[in-house]
């Protein structure tokens, strides 16, 4: 498990940034390749959805020894990252869809082009106001969301960080697709703690939309391994008890084909994302 247990010293703190950046900075932000949608389409059942990303999402009574889900654990062209800003550098750019002509201008970004519109989408998401019972926050650096994570969840340094981890054999090569996984052994809950998780939001700099709920969310260490047993994932995932407040239209629901709202959803998280936990 990929986690760690610190004091808030700027040495350890520099260290852990750079972690980060190296081992987890890596999501697909747009678009699914045609290439990767051909190497996954034999996992892919009619009707099924092509686009792979969407294979995180799964039922509460999957969690447990032997069940078996398609999964997509994506890692993206490293030479594509955005650039990691310091807190003072993000502090010097605004972070508001009010300012977005600027900011694209800033940027050299057209502004009917892809790009513009996902800056748009993160801006307005990291805008949206908490739900009943929600926490959430956008951090514009490192810094910016360990402050957040320790006021929301944490007053002191007690935090721990969790992470996906994908392990292959020494001559293997990890392969970035959809595949089939078992879970090898009982998935573990964690009791009693509170929990935030971060996603990398598309943006022109690393940008983490970072939620949880205060109560009514289940979190589990998972380990899982694909049909020819190349393939080892290590990492969290987490089961939303309560939808009732989701959107109807939420993807979640799709994938998994139950009524809107009705029932819990759980979900492993891509290599990228952050999970803070705190008791």
């Amino acid at each position: 498990m990929a986690s760690l247990r610190f004091s808030v010293t700027f040495h350890t703190f520099l260290l852990f940034s750079l972690w980060v950046v190296e081992a987890h900075t890596s999501r697909k932000l747009l678009s699914t390749n045609e290439q990767e949608v051909q190497n996954n389409s034999h996992l892919l059942k009619d009707g099924e959805f092509e686009d792979p990303t969407l294979y995180m999402f799964f039922k509460i009574n999957d969690l447990k020894l032997g069940s078996k889900l398609p999964i997509y654990f994506n890692k993206n062209d490293l030479r594509k990252v955005p650039p990691l800003l310091t807190r003072q550098e993000a502090d010097l750019i605004p972070f508001t869809k009010s300012k977005l002509d600027f900011l694209l201008n800033h940027f050299s970004i057209p502004r009917d082009s892809p790009q513009a519109k996902a800056m748009k989408e993160t801006l307005v998401r990291c805008n949206y106001k908490a739900i009943e019972g929600e926490y959430k926050f956008c951090g514009t650096s490192l810094e910016s969301m360990l402050d957040l994570v320790k006021k929301t969840i944490a007053s002191n340094a007690d935090l721990r960080v969790m992470t996906t981890k994908i392990m292959v054999p020494a001559q293997h090569t990890i392969n970035y697709a959809l595949h089939n996984y078992t879970f090898s052994e009982a998935p573990k809950e964690l009791i009693g703690i509170k929990m935030l998780g971060c996603h990398r939001m598309p943006y022109p700099y690393v940008v983490y939309y970072c939620h949880g709920h205060k109560i009514g969310t289940k979190v589990f260490e998972v380990n899982l391994v694909t049909d020819d047993g190349k393939h080892r994932v290590v990492g969290p995932a987490v089961c939303h008890m309560n939808t009732s407040m989701w959107n109807v239209d939420h993807e979640a629901f799709k994938v998994l084909k139950i009524e809107p709202r009705s029932a819990p959803v759980c979900h492993f998280f891509p290599l990228d994302n952050i999970v803070w936990v705190a008791k």
